[in-house]
């Protein structure tokens, strides 16, 4: 039952349980991840509940600057994957990228490319810095612009943001 209201919430579960005053700066201290300076049109959320908090953070580069993130953020060995299993148009969850005004990352499949990685899968100090594990989409939804999304679950409480 849990999963299905995950993947098909209600208007009263798409609006419950998401902190106020985050910020994509705090949030990306947070996660532990160093946004570009370049970066534009930034989100953050913080979604809590008794049984896992999820942190999320999205924002628009060029995809010059958006392969430049990503490379230390990728284990040796490993590249990104192209989404062959996408979900349909439309698709939500309680506590995903909609809640930020974005359409669910796992939609697109026409440039998208997905990762992700958990502290310490890196050699790099950024990805020693990652605090969670998590969920990374580089989506290049125009030639030479990409939006990455970062959605990292946590079992464990995240701390809240100054109010």
């Amino acid at each position: 039952m849990i999963a299905y209201e995950l993947r098909h919430p209600s208007e009263e579960q798409k609006k419950c349980c998401w902190e106020e005053n985050v910020t994509p700066d705090w949030m990306a201290r947070t996660m532990g991840f160093q946004v570009p300076k370049t970066a534009t049109d930034r989100r953050a959320g913080l979604h809590t509940n008794a049984q896992y908090d999820v942190a999320l953070l999205a924002f628009t580069v060029t995809t010059t600057e958006a392969d430049r993130f990503l490379k230390p953020l990728q284990p040796e060995g490993t590249q990104m994957v192209r989404n062959t299993h996408p979900k349909e148009p439309g698709y939500t969850r309680s506590d995903g990228f909609s809640h930020l005004g974005l359409p669910e990352p796992e939609t697109f499949v026409d440039g998208m490319r997905i990762g992700g990685l958990c502290r310490g899968d890196t050699k790099t100090p950024e990805g020693n810095a990652v605090q969670f594990c998590t969920d990374i989409y580089a989506h290049e939804f125009q030639p030479g612009t990409t939006r990455i999304y970062l959605w990292a679950g946590s079992d464990a409480a995240i701390e809240k943001p100054p109010a």
